[in-house]
């Protein structure tokens, strides 16, 4: 299975967002096929959690260019728009503008399709037929959702700002979230080591912390309270609060523990009533009404 998104506009496929007209998207008159459209077309958040578990082809109308190859990071559903959030995957070698009109017939794109803006999806195996054109696949498509790459080139879904003693238990939301958003980028120290062995660390974090994660989740303690690095996050946390921006923030509550700046009038989801599994639930639900 694979997404075949094809837009008539100029350098639709050059930014990381787009939007379609819902009547266009994954309808049995847009090329899909009953079953799919049946099953996914509806847009429920299991479809779209299937969708984005899909390689995407991203062309445009009357096949002038190669295409592009990547997979979707968001699907947002409006009242008669779909804005999806996409990251493309740069391969060499990748297939030609004729190859891959020469591959149309194969990958089911047919009739008038290539001359039409829609979203389309196909019931065939993308990366199998790609194999004979010498493409090589990266490790995302074998089951990982990202090469490791500098956070601070990522727009992160969710960030976790917690004290290491709580990361056995934000560990296990940590795998429930992914299962729950496994196209959407997350921020967790140890996903990405490498970059993080550096100087002047605090102004890194602070920049990721700050202005490349929608959501930022709070793992609050009498630890954090107490742990320099948690205290360098908390203060780009408490900025975010000082600019109202308070849909950002979800606090988790480990213990009863006081954080300076935490107040009994604000919220909290307590970690000690509710599982890891639940608390990523309540994650998943936050950005899921973030992006929409």
């Amino acid at each position: 299975m694979y997404n075949l998104l094809v837009s008539g506009e100029e350098n639709a496929w050059e930014g990381k967002m787009y939007s379609l007209t819902k009547e266009r998207c994954v309808k049995v008159a847009e090329y899909t096929p009953i079953a799919i459209s049946e099953r996914l077309g509806k847009f429920t958040l299991d479809a779209k959690k299937e969708l984005m578990s899909y390689p995407c082809i991203f062309a445009y109308e009357g096949f002038h260019e190669a295409p592009k190859l990547g997979w979707l990071t968001s699907i947002r559903e409006k009242s008669n728009t779909i804005t999806i959030e996409f990251r493309i995957e740069e391969l060499s070698p990748w297939v030609t503008v004729d190859q891959f009109r020469e591959l149309a017939p194969i990958l089911d794109i047919v009739g008038f399709e290539s001359f039409r803006t829609h979203w389309a999806v196909k019931d065939v195996e993308l990366i199998e037929e790609l194999k004979p054109y010498g493409v090589i696949l990266p490790k995302a498509f074998a089951g990982k959702k990202f090469n490791v790459r500098n956070p601070e080139k990522i727009d992160f879904d969710v960030a976790f700002s917690f004290p290491g003693e709580s990361r056995p238990y934000v560990e296990e939301v940590l795998k429930k979230l992914k299962e729950l958003l496994p196209y959407s980028p997350i921020f967790y120290d140890k996903d990405y080591q490498a970059f993080l062995a550096r100087p002047q660390l605090d102004i890194y974090l602070g920049n990721i912390y700050k202005n490349k994660s929608k959501l930022l989740a709070v793992f609050l303690s009498k630890d954090y309270q107490n742990k320099s690095w948690c205290g360098l996050e908390w203060r780009v946390i408490r900025e975010v609060i000082f600019k109202r921006e308070h849909e950002k923030i979800i606090f988790i509550k480990m213990d009863d523990g006081e954080v300076e700046g935490v107040l009994l009038t604000d919220g909290y989801i307590d970690g000690r009533i509710f599982t890891p599994e639940e608390v990523a639930n309540f994650i998943f639900q936050r950005v899921d009404d973030i992006e929409n």
